[in-house]
């Protein structure tokens, strides 16, 4: 029996009944030589049979790492910038059309590793990779170097080419000459215009700066290269007219000392400069220019080596054989190392309700018929779906024995919708296509029929139309209880850190003082000592959800907060920023005047961890409306009782750490030592080795960056943009009919080559194998709880805060916030300072913007510090922008401040320009409600009158 005309063809012509075959109960597709069993799937994350809909969880990784036949290049490039054009800025910049100069590489230097030298310090060449060192220095140094890459790499199974800051800068010549000059299509993994990385073949190009985010001048102190230093190179005078200079050191100006950010290191660059002028220092611009390059080369070449040694000596994991980033190569030192089987759960794709694929778009159309029928449909949104005839259906009344199908357009293979590409394998199955999944469709529905049921079948597409066409309809659906309150979606749980000003202007008084602190290691505390979920969920709706007091996991809810809470619990995402508020509608608003709003209108409706729901309502918020619960069990570590998730993995290197900082400075004595090892035991259950108490930079600078960089791929977003680059017709076709995948932007490069951005449906994509933003979400609360705890304690003395520090005002009578020296203890941000150093005034113009003066006891001075986001103090912004400029702003509500400055920036063609840069400075007080006296309150907050 053929089950349509398609099917018949395909058996005459290519045989394919010999491949895959039909269930003739189940009407599944599956291999002809897999053994099948009617309700089972191969899960490929699982890697075995399962039941279908079973639940996955995260994996160990047993992948053993590559060790052997690879090759390392490491370089860096020295560029001209003389060509100049003129760019079109976007339509909001004032300035419209301005002067850029296009960077032009006229120097490569590289250093090549394989894997028969790689430990050799000395060598110069070697037998397997050739001469170890590399100078390319003509006009055409981009396919001199990818000559030499793609001759090399054929001697060899993996080659790995690795630049510092790669992604942003070096690999983007790289690929503007693949793109212009070759028919080769790299797989990219792409950030907007900046590379991840870029694989040719068995080519991967990688950004060291992915793994350790600091400037290159800073990696020698890091990883303990006390040999090693980044030199002077005045980059203005790297110009045609000068490749053949030699004479006096060039005018200080083309070292460009003003665009430094660190004070002290321009002060050292200006004296440099002026003891070189004294000896009549001789400047060869080519041996000056070559050495700069040499040594940069060096510096990335060993902190690379020295970095992959100690991670793979630590844990067994190359980062650059097997991740592209810290945060990946992390990940799998956990699931290598410590992941226990069947503890972290991969959510489903939709979540735990509505688990059988139907839409809120099907729930929609079934609520429809229930009341243009008036009978009752069993459906997914009031639990399981029916199984009627053996298969699953979306809605059935047994009463009427009607059987209701909603057929997603994509899932069923639509006709009408798709009508290109429909025979080719689907991208999540790919033993299906759009046919298959047509006629399956057709099948079921006529088994269905003949076993003596009504089958009422509604394609999406109509279904839209429809909605469109009639407002009635449109209004019921969308307001009916079960699609108003939607099932709980666990991203809507994962929030940031806590950051704002509580004041914008403050000078101490009497005997003040502002005090700065910081929790040490935050983050490496919460998964300490923090509480994780583990497994998959219990999930409660509406009135079955139980008590929170007694759950753990996650809520949807609607609360009324307090009117008089100074520092409000739960975060809540509106005007684009992460707001702590009293009034849903005066934080939307930014209504500075006295809240007058009802109950209804301050209510906040949203998806949050259960413990910070909890605090809230020990601070008085009141739960009004509990939507939906997923209740968790959890594990957090208690000493000698339980272990947490993820404590193994901090105490290793939490101990890593401790041990290679060396010993404290009043640790002299063996008897000093012997105690510090004892609290150190009592305070971290942690026991340091004695001999391995030793300073050891690299290893210290290791073992923070996993700390540091370990939990975020738990809150990775899924179904990222694709960036793909077409040279042939006929790819660009298919990738434009390809029904699984959505287009969102097409640049042509030239007349041969276009450059894809595109993503997959929201039907098509994979549930990514190493992501539960569930632990991310748990990570982030308990961050926020804890700084609470110290804002609960400070009121109205904060000043600031951000994530895991606090600006105070301390002042005789009151306490302050106790410091310590263990990870989660407050440290004195000021210390370095001198110990009692301290703010006298404070001033900031909203969140990651503030300014204030400091006495120093160690330099018996004032100091002022000044941080901005998204404006880079250098030298000459800091003449502008600075703690005077600041205060004068928030006392005098001055106009917006503008920086001029020179900024590199990458194109859509992947070419780099330099080009004038205008930003703007301005006030942005507005995560409060700001009072005369530069104090403030939350939108909302109403003081209870007595």
């Amino acid at each position: 029996m053929f089950y349509g005309q398609i099917c018949l063809e395909n058996h005459y012509q290519y045989r394919i009944c010999e491949k895959i075959r039909r269930c003739e109960e189940c009407f599944k597709i599956v291999p002809t030589n897999r053994l099948h069993t009617c309700g089972e799937v191969f899960c490929k994350i699982c890697n075995k049979q399962n039941p279908s809909g079973h639940l996955c969880y995260i994996q160990q990784y047993t992948k053993a790492p590559r060790v052997d036949d690879f090759l390392f290049i490491f370089y860096d490039l020295e560029t001209t910038q003389e060509v100049s054009r003129q760019e079109v800025l976007p339509r909001n910049d004032k300035e419209g059309i301005v002067t850029s100069f296009l960077h032009e590489p006229n120097l490569c230097v590289l250093n090549q590793r394989c894997f028969s030298c790689i430990k050799e310090q000395q060598l110069y060449y070697c037998q397997t990779c050739g001469f170890r060192q590399k100078i390319f220095c003509d006009n055409e140094v981009i396919p001199t170097l990818m000559n030499h890459v793609l001759q090399i790499r054929k001697n060899f199974k993996h080659v790995f080419v690795i630049a510092h800051n790669g992604g942003g800068f070096d690999h983007q010549f790289v690929l503007n000459y693949i793109l212009t000059s070759t028919d080769f299509t790299p797989d990219l993994i792409m950030r907007g215009t900046k590379l991840i990385s870029m694989t040719v073949g068995n080519v991967k190009f990688l950004d060291s700066l992915n793994y350790f985010n600091m400037a290159l001048s800073k990696l020698p102190k890091a990883f303990g290269f006390a040999e090693l230093s980044k030199g002077y190179f005045p980059h203005l005078f790297n110009c045609s007219a000068n490749k053949n200079y030699v004479g006096p050191i060039p005018a200080l100006e083309f070292y460009n000392p003003d665009n430094l950010k660190d004070e002290k290191a321009r002060n050292e660059l200006l004296k440099w400069h002026s003891e070189m002028v004294a000896q009549n220092y001789v400047f060869d611009f080519q041996n000056e220019i070559t050495q700069y390059c040499v040594s940069d080369v060096d510096i990335l070449t060993q902190s690379c080596l020295k970095f992959r040694e100690m991670l793979i000596e630590e844990t067994g994991v190359c980062p650059f054989m097997e991740a592209v980033t810290i945060a990946s190569a992390c990940n799998i030192v956990y699931r290598r190392n410590f992941l226990k089987p069947n503890t972290i759960g991969i959510i489903p794709k939709g979540g735990y309700r509505m688990r059988n694929n139907q839409s809120t778009l099907a729930i929609k159309w079934l609520v429809l018929e229930e009341k243009s029928r008036n009978i009752n449909i069993q459906h997914a949104a009031k639990g399981e779906e029916a199984r009627v005839g053996g298969v699953k259906v979306d809605g059935y009344s047994p009463d009427t024995k009607q059987i209701f199908e909603f057929e997603g357009c994509y899932y069923h293979g639509c006709s009408q919708c798709f009508t290109h590409q429909r025979d080719i394998p689907l991208k999540e199955e790919p033993t299906e296509t759009l046919n298959s999944r047509y006629e399956a469709t057709m099948v079921k529905n006529a088994r269905l029929k003949s076993l003596g049921f009504e089958v009422i079948v509604m394609w999406e597409c109509e279904f839209k139309r429809q909605l469109a066409e009639n407002a009635e309809l449109r209004d019921y659906a969308e307001n009916h209880p079960f699609v108003l309150h939607e099932p709980l979606d666990p991203r809507d749980s994962f929030y940031g850190g806590r950051t704002g000003n509580c004041c914008e202007y403050y000078k101490i008084k009497g005997n003040e003082k502002i005090k700065y602190v910081d929790v040490c290691s935050l983050y490496p505390w919460v998964c300490k000592y923090g509480k994780f979920p583990v497994g998959h969920p219990k999930v409660f709706v509406g009135k079955e959800c139980p008590a929170l007091t007694n759950t753990s996991g996650l809520v949807k809810c609607k609360v009324l907060p307090p009117t008089d809470l100074l520092h409000p619990v739960l975060p809540l995402k509106m005007n684009n920023r992460l707001m702590f508020l009293l009034c849903r509608q005066c934080g939307e608003n930014l209504n500075g005047e006295e809240c007058v709003h009802s109950e209804d209108e301050r209510a906040l409706s949203g998806t949050w961890v259960v413990e910070e729901v909890v605090k809230a309502v020990e601070m008085g918020y009141k739960l009004i409306e509990v939507y939906e619960v997923w209740a968790y069990d959890t594990v957090q570590f208690k000493k000698d009782a339980e272990e947490g998730l993820f404590t193994a993995m901090m105490n290793k290197f939490i101990k890593v750490k401790q041990e290679s900082s060396g010993w404290p400075q009043a640790c002299q004595s063996q008897t000093e030592r012997d105690r510090y090892i004892e609290q150190f035991f009592e305070r971290e259950d942690i026991l340091l080795e004695f001999s391995k108490i030793v300073d050891n930079p690299g290893l210290r600078s290791l073992a923070k960056l996993i700390l540091n960089s370990f939990w975020g791929k738990f809150g990775q977003r899924e179904n990222q943009p694709k960036t793909s680059i077409i040279n042939e017709p006929s790819d660009f076709f298919n990738l434009m009919s390809c029904p699984s995948k959505h287009i969102n932007t097409v640049l042509p490069v030239n007349e041969n080559t276009l450059i894809v951005n595109w993503e997959y449906r929201e039907e098509a994509y994979d549930s990514l194998t190493t992501v539960n933003v569930v632990v991310a979400a748990f990570v982030t609360a308990q961050a926020r709880m804890k700084l609470y705890s110290y804002l609960e304690v400070l009121q109205e003395r904060c000043l600031y805060y951000d994530t895991d520090s606090c600006i105070y005002v301390s002042r005789p009578g009151e306490s302050d916030i106790p410091t310590g020296d263990f990870i989660g203890d407050m440290t004195d941000e000021l210390e370095k300072d001198g110990a009692g150093s301290y703010i006298t005034e404070f001033v900031s113009g909203g969140p990651k913007n503030y300014s204030y003066k400091l006495w120093s006891t160690r330099d018996q001075t004032f100091k002022t510090v000044c941080k901005v986001k998204g404006i880079s103090l250098t030298y000459e912004a800091s003449r502008i922008i600075n703690f005077d400029t600041i205060k004068d702003m928030v006392l005098n509500i001055d106009e917006p401040i503008y920086v001029m400055s020179k900024q590199i920036r990458r194109t859509q063609e992947h070419e780099v320009i330099t080009l004038p840069c205008k930003k703007k400075y301005q006030l942005n007080s507005l995560k409060r409600k700001f009072l005369p006296d530069y104090s403030s309150v939350p939108f909302g907050y109403k003081k209870i009158k007595t």
